[in-house]
């Protein structure tokens, strides 16, 4: 989530749209170049990046780069090391730089195309598989990840903005500057682990039977059991939020409460800098009040 904060609160943006296509040819060139038969169309959705669809010589693939910068390219960089990590060769099939016009280079990655879940998710199979992702990674320790330090700072910046803009009421504002507070006073003492940092639905894909979790450009050096809670705020997940909140992390029920305000105080900020929350059903004010009128 930290990379979409950084790329809206730049006000010197790329054109994802215009850099997607201008990579488009010289992808086609380079797949075409080995003598194999191969199209590339764009791939829909996606916040930031470049990703494509690919038929080469009959096999389907998926293709991701990433935007201009170096910032970019070690993300993605770190995000295929991730993926050998815990899925060896089966999901990144191969690595390599396309020449543009510019003099610059491109990483690229060659996935396999892999299909989304049928529906939710059960909160138990969230937690598993949150958590065996964890056990993969807790030997592995890659230079250049973010901190829990850097969602702090960030949480910071995002309350003063939701509550100068009237995006809060002031009892909430104080109640979430008081969770905020006691991450930061406790952290020392909370189990580390390395976190996805957008385990959602969206990022638990199918490769055949056997669920894949994709997407590591926002990994970071956090709290065991953070994965879990951001997979909760997820608006298809409500019913899970009600129900499976507290207790499935090993965490302290304030600790779990003040990680989903967290998060969802992070997500509102998002959506204010993108300009999304004009259309969201819900406020940021209703959100983090659910969370903060959960039982437990």
């Amino acid at each position: 989530m930290l990379s979409k904060i950084a790329f809206f609160e730049t006000d010197d943006r790329p054109d994802i749209a215009a850099d997607r296509a201008r990579l488009l040819p010289a992808l086609r060139q380079h797949l075409q170049s080995f003598g194999r038969s191969a199209t590339v169309v764009p791939a829909p959705g996606g916040t930031l990046g470049a990703c494509y669809d690919a038929d080469i010589s009959g096999e389907k693939r998926f293709l991701k780069t990433h935007l201009p910068g170096t910032s970019a390219r070690a993300s993605l960089a770190k995000e295929a090391d991730i993926l050998e990590q815990l899925y060896g060769k089966m999901i990144v099939l191969d690595r390599f730089e396309i020449p543009l016009a510019d003099g610059t280079v491109r990483l690229c990655l060659t996935m396999p195309a892999l299909t989304p879940l049928a529906g939710p998710m059960e909160p138990a199979d969230a937690a598993a598989m949150a958590d065996a992702c964890s056990e993969r990674l807790k030997d592995w320790r890659p230079d250049g990840l973010a901190s829990f330090e850097h969602y702090l700072a960030s949480a910071a910046v995002a309350l003063k903005t939701l509550a100068s803009r009237g995006l809060l009421e002031q009892a909430t504002a104080a109640e979430v500057r008081r969770l905020i507070t006691l991450l930061g006073d406790r952290r020392a003492d909370l189990p580390e682990a390395l976190c996805h940092g957008d385990f959602g639905p969206k990022n638990i894909m199918l490769q055949g039977a056997a669920p894949r979790v994709i997407d590591w450009e926002d990994a970071f050096r956090g709290i065991a059991g953070y994965d879990y809670l951001y997979w909760l705020t997820f608006m298809e997940n409500r019913p899970s939020l009600q129900r499976a909140a507290f207790g499935r992390t090993g965490l302290s029920p304030k600790v779990e409460r003040a990680i989903l305000v967290l998060v969802v105080l992070l997500k509102s900020y998002l959506a204010v800098l993108s300009g999304e929350h004009l259309k969201h059903a819900l406020s940021a004010e209703d959100r983090i009040a659910e969370i903060l009128d959960l039982p437990g």
